[in-house]
């Protein structure tokens, strides 16, 4: 399979337990995850201290800004709904 890095810049749900990942692409475009997985929204809840401002996605889906400390590797191919698995967060 192949994959690539992104960056984090945010998340949509609750920062205790997040529903989705804004990911920046190597490009720089901003993209959204699928649905994160239960253990890995723990996991990545634990980085998150703290709300940061709200923005929107071009496609109008409000998110939370995020430290861009995480890098999360994803399925170099996206969904036909433009979302992105990901496979780890580190």
């Amino acid at each position: 399979m192949n994959t690539l890095e992104a960056v984090m810049a945010g998340y949509t749900g609750p920062a205790a337990q997040p529903r989705r990942l804004v990911l920046r692409l190597p490009g720089g475009q901003l993209v959204l995850s699928s649905a994160v997985p239960d253990a890995l929204a723990r996991a990545v809840a634990t980085y998150l201290t703290g709300s940061g401002p709200r923005a929107r996605l071009p496609d109008g889906t409000l998110y939370t800004s995020a430290p861009s400390s995480l890098i999360a590797e994803v399925a170099a191919q996206p969904h036909a709904d433009g979302t992105f698995d990901i496979l780890r967060v580190y």
